[in-house]
């Protein structure tokens, strides 16, 4: 009996966020026993994922204790990486801080951060940099900044519904998304909302896992969806269609629109998108006329150069149908709720940010390449891997590694890390105490507790920041610990809900009142109303009204659009580190006869700048004059966006990946 009771005291479990850049936001619970995960499960209680989790959750304990996994300084000596004492890092670093201070002020410092780990810890080295004077750091997005700034126009904000509530729709529009792939249990509930009767219409140039599992599927040409929206809103508001007291007392800017929309004719837009004008008139009545219908909407079509204009024009048929602030409706793009009240203490260190100095994330290949007054002397790169992720790689690449100093945390020598002078390892998230939100999609906070130890004598990130603060004595970050930390970045929303952090282990925050966006019609706007007639956009040069711009079109050098989308088993370049594999690019069989390449041939998909070697997989679900390859493959594979330019949108400052072309070159 007594050895029984030794034994159940050193098993113990523990509650675990996922740390990745993920919609669902999952929590796991993990067994520990002797200092080792013997077990992994998802959180069944958990008011979102409810138990379920996907293989890169899975994946995770098993990349921990990876042999290539980083677990000590390294240095780069004669080309070569070294092991090296945290002493001489610290060292080393604190003096090359304090030297380019002087010599050429913080501006030549590039501080560069991501999302790869996603809890708000990772919030220090931004943190760190804002009360060391304010350092280069980059402003739009990679992934959805075009989505966002359509939404602040448009309502004020993004924000979404709570999840179950899609289960209130009688039809859903599922456009541009592809949850069985990137949102496993919003996919989970569309089947459920399927059975009971919910038609479900996906609308996606590509033909994907998603679009497969349900009976509505509509082609749409990529880089026209402002214009389907455009003709659905004008077929509803011709028929009469339209929510008139709902518009009457919160949408500003419908006469106008009505006007502008009144262009899109269903004959117009069926030459644009490439759907038959009776496919569109099918549709736009399918969703004025349901009692209840929801959008949901994904990142891929706001990745061109018109991508604000397409969300701000579906934002448009929703308001106009009324089908805004009910259960069973909005347009659900992001969900901005707890998120919010997590950056008290990121706001405060931007007091002392007096030299901050911005370039657009997209385009770090060319600010490289063309600042002055300083030139950046030294890069700080934490939770991203920018040198696999970055459009333009050629330039990037270049450019980053003439940077003369560059110090990079990861837990694999990444392709970014592989141009660091200092490589840092990095803690995973069964390693240390967070707290995790997210903004895409779930509105749960999700208290992470520390499992297992990490390897001996690693420094987390966040520790590593204190203790270089203390080396040259930078007293005013604001917080004396991790504990401290957590407890003042979370004070903010915990007040809100009237609770205390003892509480957070067994709670799962999330404010109500949001579970239905816009529910009070009391919208974020400079009008108070949905703003289809926008002042803000028309002070910011744009339009005011959500507008059609013409899509990008290759040439004949160049006829193949290149779409860059998210793989299953993959948070972007993470779950490639393992393989070495040579990326397929996906044809339909039309363009695989233009180029008179074969399955399974090997083949250069050839973009401006560089190409890549990639093997032939001949898939009709891909749209005409295109070529499908999944991002995140790294170099030694074959880097996707070597492809890819550096335009951008036109809002929010979110990088047009796919506005990217390329052709294909046969391997004789």
């Amino acid at each position: 009996m007594v050895q029984f009771v030794k034994i159940m005291r050193m098993k113990k479990h523990v509650n675990i966020s996922c740390p990745m850049d993920c919609c669902d936001l999952c929590r796991f619970i993990v067994t520990v026993e002797k200092g080792r995960i013997t077990k992994f499960e998802g959180d069944p209680h958990h008011p979102v994922t409810k138990g379920f989790t996907c293989k890169k959750g899975k994946d995770l304990v098993q990349r921990m204790v990876h042999p290539d996994r980083i677990r000590h300084p390294l240095m780069k000596k004669n080309g070569r990486f070294v092991k090296a004492t945290y002493e001489e890092v610290f060292q080393i670093i604190a003096d090359k801080l304090v030297s380019i201070q002087q010599e050429f002020g913080t501006k030549a410092i590039l501080n560069y951060t991501s999302d790869g780990y996603g809890g708000i810890k990772n919030r220090i080295q931004s943190i760190f940099f804002n009360c060391f004077g304010g350092v280069t750091q980059p402003q739009g997005s990679l992934c959805w900044g075009a989505g966002i700034a359509a939404q602040q126009y448009d309502f004020g904000s993004s924000k979404g519904h709570f999840p179950d509530d899609v289960l209130n729709a009688d039809t859903i529009l599922v456009w541009g998304r592809n949850p069985k792939y990137t949102s496993i249990h919003l996919y989970t509930l569309l089947k459920q909302a399927q059975k009971k009767g919910s038609r479900i219409i996906v609308i996606d140039p590509v033909k994907t896992a998603t679009a497969k599992a349900f009976d509505d599927y509509v082609r749409i040409r990529p880089s026209t969806d402002g214009v389907l929206a455009l003709a659905m809103a004008n077929t509803i508001i011709e028929n009469n269609l339209h929510d008139k007291k709902f518009v009457e007392k919160y949408v500003l800017g419908f006469d106008r629109f009505k006007a502008y929309a009144s262009g899109f004719t269903l004959k117009r837009a069926e030459q644009i998108t490439q759907i038959s004008a009776k496919t569109i008139k099918a549709m736009a009545f399918q969703y004025a006329r349901s009692k209840t219908a929801s959008i949901y909407i994904g990142f891929g079509m706001q990745r061109y150069h018109n991508g604000g204009n397409n969300i701000r024009c579906i934002d448009a048929l929703a308001a106009v149908t009324g089908n805004i602030g009910k259960k069973g409706c909005g347009v659900n793009y992001a969900a901005k709720s707890i998120s919010p009240y997590l950056s008290d203490l990121d706001r405060k260190s931007e007091v002392y940010a007096k030299n901050r100095r911005l370039f657009t994330v997209g385009k770090l290949g060319d600010f490289l390449e063309t600042v002055q007054g300083p030139s950046v002397k030294a890069i700080f790169v934490a939770y991203g891997n920018p040198l696999t992720q970055s459009p333009d790689l050629k330039k990037t690449v270049k450019n980053f590694s003439r940077v003369e100093f560059k110090v990079v945390f990861d837990h694999f020598m990444t392709d970014t890390a592989k141009q660091a002078d200092i490589v840092l390892p990095a803690a995973f998230v069964f390693e240390q105490e967070d707290l995790f939100a997210t903004s895409m999609y779930s509105p749960v906070l999700n208290d992470s507790q520390k499992a297992v130890d990490p390897p001996e004598g690693l420094i987390p990130e966040f520790e590593f920041y204190l203790e270089l603060a203390e080396k040259i004595g930078l007293k005013n970050l604001g917080f004396k610990d991790s504990q401290d930390y957590l407890r003042k970045a979370v004070q903010p929303l915990l007040e809100k809900l009237g609770k205390n952090f003892i509480q957070l282990p067994g709670a799962y925050l999330r404010i109500k009142t949001d579970e239905i966006a816009w529910k009070n019609k009391v919208f974020e706007t400079p009008s108070g109303k949905i703003e289809l007639y926008s002042e803000k956009a028309l002070q910011d040069g744009l339009s005011p009204l959500p507008a059609f711009m013409e899509p990008s079109k290759g040439n004949n050098q160049f006829p193949l659009r290149v779409l860059t989308c998210h793989t299953m088993n993959s948070m972007h370049s993470q779950g490639f580190a393992f393989t070495d594999e040579v990326p397929k690019v996906y044809l339909n069989r039309k363009t695989a006869e233009k180029f008179a390449v074969e399955k399974e041939s090997y083949v250069f998909v050839k973009g401006e700048k560089a190409k890549l070697k990639a093997r032939v997989c001949i898939d009709d679900a891909i749209c005409d004059n295109t070529a499908f390859i999944y991002q995140g493959w790294w170099h030694k594979s074959g880097a996707v966006n070597l492809l890819t330019n550096s335009k951008i949108s036109d809002m929010g400052k979110q990088a047009a990946y796919y506005d990217s072309f390329c052709t294909i070159e046969k391997i004789s």
